[in-house]
């Protein structure tokens, strides 16, 4: 374990204040001219993990998967993202070691979370969300899937397969005269894994001592969600998006500090209190409050508007059923896209370029995955048939089906004909106040914890920070499935109606939206020559004569004065 030490000589060198840095950091670092953050410079070692082929993969994983489908400015990739998070997360901490010197912030402190920070995505798979939240758990319904812990594979797959241990040491000797010891490469895969409970009651994590926990929430903040990872993504998304936010997270820069603070353990067998805990925590100032609930109330407004926009929201569901129909007859270094997760070296080639090479192939059993994909670009898309929203948080895909079972028999339905969404918007931490767990100091106390009521903030603050809305999607390709489509609709106002959930608002004219596909070709044959009829009526219709415009000084509105004669026409 790395002990509390005072500034070595290395650590000096290593510091961006120091004039004696080598001339190998200069020569190996690189600037990113960023959209967000303007010129970033990295360090030669997040270099040399930037120039591999499992971050580079990164440049073929939209940020918003099937957004840019709706908004076409959102189609930034994963690979810009990460490094905002690594320029933010060194930030982050540089300015709190200038503002805390008695913490001994060391630079490998510092180096470690940026490459946390610049990896912590490294899991991503095709389409993102669509294939974390939808594909893996229909595939490995028995294996939690997450792209956290697939990004902590992904790192030491690199580490330990791909020589990357040894080139991080190698340039750390010659730009630093330092190393890496095997506790900062621990310390690296625990803020890229899924987060822990920092007030456990035994302190859970090897990288770094308890007295370091703050080091754990900057880059993914478990206890209340304040991390430079939404700060990028919130500034970075609004911009490619065209929507305007109001905050600004240069701001809690300025404001945060390091307070040691109690926190409350929860045994994990009762779920009740057990005993205070102490723990080092970043905490801001009290005239801050507005601008976190800002932040919270800008991500939730980006889901609304966005993340979970509804035809966005389509279109990965149709994405999904084309991977699913593909899994089976498609191969990736002669892996199924659902095993490639297992292996680090093929999941290396898995992107969001998989479509394609569906769309490609051509092995004659990936039709159905291919007319799939021919109907996203032709914009044939499923069909939102209702929606409602409620607040219950317990409601599931399994409950809702079987709800709707009640009053819509499925015989002679094709399966995965329809589909149930249930969206939750909320602040971030579900249902819960978002600042909750969030620590203030006041100016006249700068070393005092305190907790904020939301009275104390604003009385205008929301009472219920967490909704539901509950979509209902379906194909609507001919006659048959338009009627069904309308008997599900039906089927799905009784079930609202039986929970006292509001009545939905029906989708706009779901018989509209296919017309042009079930026509025949004797409708459009007899609609042609109505047309030629009405356009020989048209040529021989007699046009009246135009109003004769007198442009003298006496009329008020005539063209001398720069006005358009509006006098009716005399017949």
């Amino acid at each position: 374990m790395e002990e509390q030490r005072e500034q070595t000589p290395e650590d000096v060198l290593f510091s961006e204040r120091s004039t004696a840095v080598s001339d190998t950091y200069y020569k190996n670092r690189k600037v990113f001219n960023d959209p967000i953050h303007g010129n970033i410079e990295l360090h030669p070692v997040c270099i040399r993990i930037i120039d591999t082929p499992q971050f580079q993969r990164l440049r073929h994983i939209k940020q918003l998967d099937t957004c840019y489908l709706v908004y076409p400015g959102a189609c930034h990739n994963r690979f810009e993202h990460s490094i905002g998070v690594c320029y933010l997360a060194g930030k982050l901490l540089r300015t709190i070691r200038d503002r805390h010197p008695e913490e001994h912030i060391s630079q490998k402190d510092i180096l470690c979370v940026e490459i946390a920070g610049l990896c912590h995505d490294l899991g991503q798979g095709p389409y993102s969300h669509v294939f974390e939240k939808k594909f893996m758990p229909k595939k490995n319904p028995e294996q939690l899937f997450s792209h956290e812990k697939v990004a902590r594979k992904m790192f030491e797959y690199m580490l330990n397969n791909r020589n990357l241990k040894e080139d991080i040491q190698k340039i750390l000797q010659k730009c630093e005269k330092l190393t890496f010891e095997e506790n900062d490469f621990t310390f690296i895969c625990e803020m890229i894994d899924d987060p822990k409970t920092i007030d456990a009651e035994i302190w859970p994590y090897k990288g770094r001592t308890s007295d370091k926990s703050y080091m754990y929430e900057i880059v993914a903040n478990k206890r209340n969600g304040i991390d430079v990872d939404k700060w990028d993504y919130i500034a970075r998304d609004s911009l490619m998006l065209n929507m305007k936010v109001n905050f600004d997270y240069s701001r809690c820069f300025t404001r945060a500090r390091i307070i040691e603070c109690n926190g409350t353990y929860y045994s994990d067998d009762t779920n009740t209190a057990s005993r205070q805990v102490n723990r080092k925590r970043i905490c801001y100032r009290e005239k801050e409050a507005q601008d976190l609930y800002d932040m919270f109330y800008t991500r939730m407004t980006l889901h609304r508007r966005a993340y979970q926009h509804k035809t966005h929201k389509i279109i990965g569901i149709m994405i999904f059923d084309a991977l699913d129909r593909a899994d089976e007859h498609f191969r990736i270094k002669g892996k199924k896209i659902s095993e490639a997760v297992d292996d680090m070296a093929v999941y290396t080639y898995l992107n969001d370029d998989v479509i394609q090479l569906i769309a490609n192939d051509p092995n004659e059993k990936l039709a159905e995955s291919k007319q799939i994909i021919e109907d996203i670009m032709y914009r044939r898309l499923y069909k939102c048939v209702s929606e409602t929203h409620c607040q219950d948080k317990n409601l599931s895909e399994k409950d809702l089906r079987e709800g709707l079972s009640e009053y819509f028999p499925s015989t002679g339905i094709e399966e995965n004909w329809f589909h149930c969404d249930i969206v939750k918007f909320n602040y971030g931490m579900e249902d819960k106040n978002p600042l909750e767990n969030v620590r203030f100091y006041t100016k006249e106390r700068l070393n005092e914890p305190i907790k904020l009521e939301k009275n104390q903030v604003s009385y205008v603050l929301p009472d219920v920070f967490e909704e539901c809305v509950i979509r209902i999607y379906c194909k609507c390709e001919d006659k048959k499935q338009v009627e069904n489509a309308k008997k599900l609709a039906e089927a799905f106002r009784k079930w609202c109606r039986e929970k006292s959930y509001p009545l939905p608002k029906e989708a706009a004219c779901i018989q509209t939206a296919v017309k042009q596909r079930i026509e025949s070709a004797s409708d459009e044959s007899s609609a042609s020559d109505r047309r030629d009829s009405t356009d020989t009526a048209q040529a021989n219709k007699q046009l009246p004569e135009p109003a004769t415009l007198e442009t003298t000084d006496e009329q008020p509105q005539s063209f001398n004065n720069g006005g358009v004669d509006m006098r009716s026409i005399e017949q």
